[in-house]
């Protein structure tokens, strides 16, 4: 409001403003005309004085003849110096602004005067030289032509006196004219202006009326928006029952007197079921965040199942891609979480079936992790003592996404001037109720695409610390003998450096064999047996090596698993760390120590 009444007063200002450099410019223009009218003043001054200068020189020149010494013998060029004096007035009223105004008085009458004096006096020049040099026999005759040429210079000067008046008198009339014209237009911008400042004040009403309409609009689009909200919760109602029918259907036909076929059958429903279920849950959370409807709602639950949860969903999907997964939870996260993890799974829910659909072959890995960002300021349930935040990575391998879908994700609705978030049309349903919720978590979501090299998404999440006793205790791993010692072999880097981060977590130093080479047969308390191109050839020598000397395997190779010779531990996608931890107890059992517990997996 006050943004509003500050734009008026500058408003105001400006209509101000202009009123008062017009009226500078009036004044301006008027002093302007002022001087026009004293320069033309001067100039009819300057032409009728040198007028009646050109009359006083020829009258002395007459003077200096009449009265000339005859018996000296040189005039020492005195005779010539008069004679260019009054030459000099001639010259004057010939050129120059004289000249331009003296040829317009009667007709042009006062130049053919002007000429005729100025060839007369022309013609003394023969005479006045035969005087300077001490003939004086021309001296009559010189002076009869001075006296003829006095009537044309008197009749010159008679004309420029009555040319000059007439001009002055015109000049002035046409100076006010010109001056009556400005100070009309004056009057009449003068009137612009006020008509000006009239319609700006109007105009500064409606304007007024329009932010009144556009807060009225914008509160039916709210309404819009939660009658939406509540037609989605309405569908989500009416379409749980039958689609839950079709779940219990999907789980008796999935019983043990079925058929394999009949199991898969029921598999596929039951998972398609599921999917449809997400579907309506984020069609409704779209619309409930664009209402501004949906309220977060933090409860205390352990992070690390919730988490591997998430991975599990998607294992039918995945496996039938052939696609790996991984997830790795940081041990210095605690073991329980205050937040809203409902929509903390939403956020890696979609995050994954993105990661799915972009990857046709290869891996997909979860981090989640203490992040390095500030904890935003935002209020403290009860029960809480400070925010924390964690970071989310997920990482594949598979094609990236286009520019255009970058371009459209690279939305902040923190900044100023940005858009609330992408549109679903633009970037996919999952990725658009995933940025919407990150930013109603006061959280942030950044990513990085390379062509065919897969696409990694980093969201950080703000989570509170309860200030209870046992719940706010970090989940402790097993720990292993100091100096134990595994071997992985993958070809895979990021599988690799997952795994590594788990089996750290429990004492155990890796050794990775980055080509998947199976003749790096050194001692070791445990070998892991991965993605390698060179079992076929090798397997069977390494694995009857490690049977020799007692070493465990675990692998999630297809043909170590089956092989007959040696029992190989499987492990299964996605490799969890409560997976890894239960092989992990039951193979070191007999060693001491083994420390942690694992009540909370």
């Amino acid at each position: 409001m006050w943004l509003s009444i500050f734009k008026q007063w500058v408003m105001y200002g400006f209509i101000l403003f202009i009123i008062t450099v017009a009226l500078a410019i009036f004044s301006i223009i008027t002093y302007t005309s002022d001087g026009s009218k004293n320069n033309s003043r001067r100039v009819f001054e300057s032409s009728l004085w040198n007028a009646l200068q050109l009359q006083l020189q020829s009258y002395r020149f007459l003077n200096y003849l009449i009265e000339l010494d005859q018996q000296a013998p040189s005039l020492n060029g005195e005779a010539f110096f008069r004679y260019d004096v009054l030459m000099s007035r001639v010259d004057l009223l010939r050129k120059g602004e004289i000249g331009e105004l003296i040829r317009n008085f009667e007709g042009g009458r006062t130049t053919r005067l002007l000429n005729i004096i100025n060839g007369e006096m022309e013609l003394l020049s023969f005479q006045l030289s035969k005087i300077e040099a001490g003939d004086y026999s021309y001296l009559p005759a010189l002076v009869e032509r001075v006296k003829s040429v006095d009537t044309q210079i008197n009749e010159f000067v008679t004309l420029v006196n009555k040319g000059s008046n007439d001009y002055i008198s015109d000049q002035h009339k046409t100076l006010q004219k010109n001056l009556d014209t400005i100070q009309l237009l004056s009057i009449i911008l003068l009137a612009c202006l006020l008509g000006l400042g009239f319609f700006t004040i109007k105009g500064l009403v409606q304007l007024k009326r329009v932010f009144k309409l556009n807060s009225n609009l914008n509160d039916n689009i709210q309404a819009v928006h939660e009658d939406k909200a509540q037609m989605l919760t309405f569908i989500n109602q009416e379409t749980r029952p039958p689609i839950n029918a079709i779940l219990g259907i999907a789980s008796t036909l999935n019983s043990p007197e079925t058929p394999k076929n009949t199991k898969a059958l029921a598999k596929h429903i039951e998972e398609s079921g599921n999917q449809l279920l997400q579907i309506i849950e984020m069609l409704s959370d779209l619309a409930l965040i664009d209402a501004k409807k949906l309220a977060l709602t933090p409860t205390i639950e352990p992070l690390k199942s919730s988490i591997e949860d998430c991975l599990i969903l998607f294992e039918s999907q995945m496996a039938r891609k052939n696609l790996q997964s991984i997830v790795y939870i940081d041990p210095n996260l605690p073991a329980f979480v205050c937040l809203d993890l409902i929509r903390t799974k939403e956020i890696i829910v979609a995050l994954l079936q993105n990661a799915i659909n972009h990857t046709p072959t290869g891996s997909i890995s979860l981090q989640v992790r203490p992040s390095a960002s500030g904890a935003p300021v935002i209020p403290l349930p009860a029960g809480t003592k400070e925010v924390s935040v964690m970071q989310i990575a997920l990482r594949d391998t598979g094609q990236g996404m286009t520019d255009e879908l970058q371009q459209n994700l690279r939305i902040n609705p923190s900044l100023p001037m940005q858009q609330e978030g992408p549109l679903p049309s633009k970037v996919g349903l999952s990725l658009a109720l995933c940025h919407k919720l990150v930013y109603l978590m006061k959280g942030e979501m950044h990513f990085s695409c390379a062509p065919q090299k897969g696409c990694e998404f980093w969201v950080d999440i703000p989570f509170y610390v309860s200030d209870t006793g046992p719940i706010i205790e970090q989940h402790k791993p097993p720990q292993c003998p100091d100096n134990t010692q595994a071997l992985l072999i993958e070809t895979d880097a990021q599988l690799a450096k997952v795994i590594s981060l788990q089996l750290a977590t429990m004492n155990i130093s890796v050794t990775v064999s980055k080509e998947g080479s199976m003749q790096d047969n050194r001692h070791c308390n445990l070998v892991i047996l991965g993605n390698t191109a060179s079992f076929e050839r090798d397997g069977h020598d390494a694995l009857q090596q490690w049977k020799n000397r007692s070493c465990p395997v675990m692998s999630y190779h297809p043909l170590a698993i089956n092989y007959s010779d040696f029992q190989v531990k499987p492990l299964h996608f996605p490799i969890t760390q409560s997976q890894l931890e239960a092989h992990i107890i039951t193979l070191f059992a007999n060693k001491k120590p083994l420390q942690g517990s694992t009540k909370n997996d």
